[in-house]
């Protein structure tokens, strides 16, 4: 039974359907490739399954249960956005623990979940006392991953996570990212514009052409 599914999803822009009548299925532990143009509907997409954007149509149900109508802190959905939205007058330990200590977590607990959190996404402890705006793209992307796990999420969306890598190291990135999920054993929807992207990083790639999926 696939972890997520989506059926009939419906969304307009001014009078224009974005997304019309799209069906997903995202099995355990699976990475889903969506691939598409700009302004074809990804990140509507993205946004709809964790409940930003409100669709006319459809359903979206994880783990058996329709999640449309479910507030978006209780949906355990970590979401990664194509800048990463991590800020840049913080710390990356500060920014890996700014939901917790937004949370209520005290100080100590807080220190010793961010480490814990560095160990899970491959970055070393001394890591955690640098800027963000001093770390390398790679890195980034991890200290963005490892914020979002802080929720203990059930599932990955991630926004074009590759756009804003160097073209020398976007390959090893792009494996490590992979490897990385793969190793937290999560289901994942990843957007991309870039097929080899697209390829790199998914188990089954989908194109989204005129509001529907079309499996590759």
């Amino acid at each position: 039974m696939p972890m997520l599914t989506i059926k009939n999803l419906t969304k307009s822009y001014n009078d224009k359907k974005i997304l019309d009548g799209l069906n997903l299925a995202v099995n355990e532990n699976e990475i889903v490739a969506v691939m598409g143009k700009s302004g074809s509907g990804k990140t509507t997409l993205l946004l709809c399954i964790l409940g930003f954007i409100v669709p006319e149509a459809g359903e979206i149900s994880f783990d058996g249960q329709n999640i449309i109508s479910l507030p978006i802190e209780k949906k355990q959905i970590a979401y990664v956005p194509q800048d990463y939205g991590l800020f840049p007058h913080l710390s990356v330990q500060d920014n890996i623990g700014f939901g917790l200590a937004v949370r209520g977590q005290d100080a100590e607990a807080r220190k010793k979940k961010v480490r814990e959190l560095l160990k899970i996404a491959e970055l070393p402890d001394e890591l955690g006392q640098r800027n963000v705006e001093k770390i390398s793209g790679g890195e980034k992307q991890r200290v963005a991953l490892a914020r979002a796990l802080a929720i203990q999420p059930k599932l990955f969306l991630l926004d074009e996570p590759l756009s804003a890598i160097d073209i020398e190291t976007k390959e090893s990135v792009g494996r490590e990212l992979r490897a990385l999920i793969k190793k937290l054993r999560l289901p994942a929807i990843i957007i991309t514009h870039d097929p080899t992207d697209a390829k790199n990083l998914g188990d089954t790639l989908y194109y989204l052409n005129n509001g529907k999926l079309e499996k590759k």
